[in-house]
């Protein structure tokens, strides 16, 4: 196990896999079985519990934990784990629970970002370039699509599915999923329009911006032929459509 620049007061488990180019700094601990990737920087006082797999070129911490318990009491113990892709940056004092069940994973994909106090609980499946805004709350088996954005102090009841490029409002509670490409806020939370700017960020204009306007409109007035037709003409609806079933 290389160690390049590790603080002595960093307590590394043996078992542990460490690659080459790993930063690890005052109080870190690291418990056996767990594997860090190529570049990764554990800053201050950070934990990674067993069964925790990190990508490369990730930041974590100030004191953030990971792998913990899962918070669920039909958890017995089996072996499970949490995996954070690759250059993720996961801020201070976030905590990312292990998954319930034999060999399942809690899963954060590759260069999300998760601010300060987030908590992603048992099993979530967080997708690519997310963001996670400070004291959002995951609860248990919620499902975020690659490039939501979740506002600060969101709360996500376990089992909710949040769609890719979505954006939710912060201080704001969700109970029902929202649909790709979306913005919802309040409590409860309700669909109020596009994602305009988000979606803008993320290269859709012309027809296939108007598209997913058209779609918005007939899903508001209920008009399941209108959708149909859309869903043919244009693949964001067609997902936005299938997310729905």
């Amino acid at each position: 196990m290389p160690q390049l620049d590790w603080h002595p007061s960093a307590t590394i488990a043996e078992g542990a896999e460490i690659a080459e180019g790993v930063r690890i700094e005052a109080h870190v601990v690291v418990e056996a079985g767990v594997r860090v990737g190529r570049g990764s920087y554990l800053r201050v006082g950070t934990m990674l519990m067993r069964g925790t797999e990190i990508g490369e070129n990730v930041r974590l911490g100030p004191y953030a934990i990971i792998g913990g318990e899962p918070m669920d009491r039909n958890y017995q113990g089996e072996q499970s784990g949490v995996h954070i892709g690759d250059g993720c940056d996961i801020r201070e004092f976030a905590t990312i629970h292990r998954s319930s069940g034999a060999g399942e994973l809690t899963r954060v994909g590759s260069k999300s970002l998760v601010m300060n106090y987030v908590h992603i609980s048992h099993n979530c499946q967080v997708g690519a370039e997310v963001t996670l805004t400070n004291q959002t709350q995951l609860g248990g088996h919620v499902e975020v699509g690659d490039r939501a954005v979740l506002g600060g102090g969101a709360y996500v009841h376990q089992w909710v599915r949040i769609g890719r490029a979505a954006m939710v409002g912060g201080a704001s509670s969700y109970i029902q999923d929202v649909l790709p490409f979306c913005m919802a806020r309040g409590n409860p939370a309700r669909h109020y329009r596009l994602n305009a700017l988000g979606l803008q960020r993320l290269g859709f204009e012309g027809e296939r911006y108007r598209a997913l306007e058209g779609a918005v409109r007939a899903l508001r007035w209920r008009d399941q032929q209108r959708l149909a037709e859309l869903a043919e003409q244009s693949p964001d609806v067609a997902e936005m459509l299938a997310f729905r079933e």
